[in-house]
């Protein structure tokens, strides 16, 4: 079984899957052949039965499959022999957070690196893998514009830096070269992810903040208050570095001034 998770995540650096790809695909692959190996019956059998009942979400089902259909194709060199045709997901609006309470987020924050990197979050619509990546070179305070490289998709795209950031990022690189990370723990490593996470989870707890939020709320943030201030929504699409409109279209429907115009006939 292990040879076969090895293989696996083998073939998926081979072919420059996502870490975060990797990460997810290779956990449920795990889940799955830790499963065929309790349920000795027929393969579409197995696997349906697999999503039946260790998938609670529509989500998650998703996921579990195209892992699995994935493992077939790369590994056992065949087609998968069951086919997921369609899940019905739930249609989610993103929490947003309002620029007022964004700044008692930030006003949180002591630590200087730690407020510039979850501002950075906000100000330019990251997501954390991306601030966490963020080289002295990628800053460019003559256009205020960041450059983001080998981002989700493996692409690269510019988005904006914002002007009020230019002192404390300053401060934060002097005496860095221009390929070092811009921000650096204090044993000189660069930021990981969790650590990113922990800081925002800390600095919502001591703003009083009721709202359910996480760091990908800030870029929800970003792009909703932007198309709020009149921004076209492919401008948004590309400072986000979506693929497809579509994505980007949930946005138009939270900045939507008319429905905050109605007020309840309560």
């Amino acid at each position: 079984m292990k040879q076969y998770l090895d293989w696996y995540i083998r073939e998926m650096k081979n072919r420059n899957y996502a870490a975060n790809t990797i990460r997810l695909y290779s956990g449920s692959l795990n889940e799955f052949l830790e499963f065929s190996a309790k349920n000795r019956i027929e393969p579409s059998q197995r696997i349906a039965l697999f999503l039946e009942n260790e998938k609670n979400t529509a989500e998650q089902r998703r996921l579990a499959w195209s892992a699995i259909k994935l493992f077939y194709r790369l590994v056992l060199k065949k087609e998968c022999p069951y086919c997921l045709d369609k899940v019905r997901g739930r249609k989610r609006l993103p929490d947003i957070l309002t620029n007022e309470e964004i700044h008692i987020l930030l006003e949180s924050i002591t630590n200087p690196t730690h407020r510039a990197m979850i501002s950075m979050l906000y100000g330019s619509g990251l997501r954390v893998s991306e601030v966490c990546a963020i080289r002295v070179c990628d800053l460019d305070f003559t256009h205020f514009m960041l450059k983001i490289r080998d981002s989700k998709g493996h692409k690269d795209r510019l988005t904006l830096l914002s002007g009020k950031l230019e002192y404390p990022l300053k401060k934060i690189i002097t005496g860095r070269s221009a390929a070092d990370f811009v921000f650096l723990t204090q044993r000189g490593k660069r930021y990981s992810i969790r650590t990113v996470q922990k800081i925002f989870s800390n600095a919502l707890s001591r703003s009083g903040l009721q709202k359910r939020s996480t760091c990908h709320t800030l870029r929800h943030s970003f792009a909703t208050h932007l198309v709020e201030e009149g921004v076209d929504i492919k401008t948004v699409k590309n400072l986000l570095g979506h693929k497809s409109i579509k994505t980007t279209m949930v946005y138009v429907k939270l900045a939507d001034p008319e429905s905050r115009k109605i007020a309840s006939p309560l």
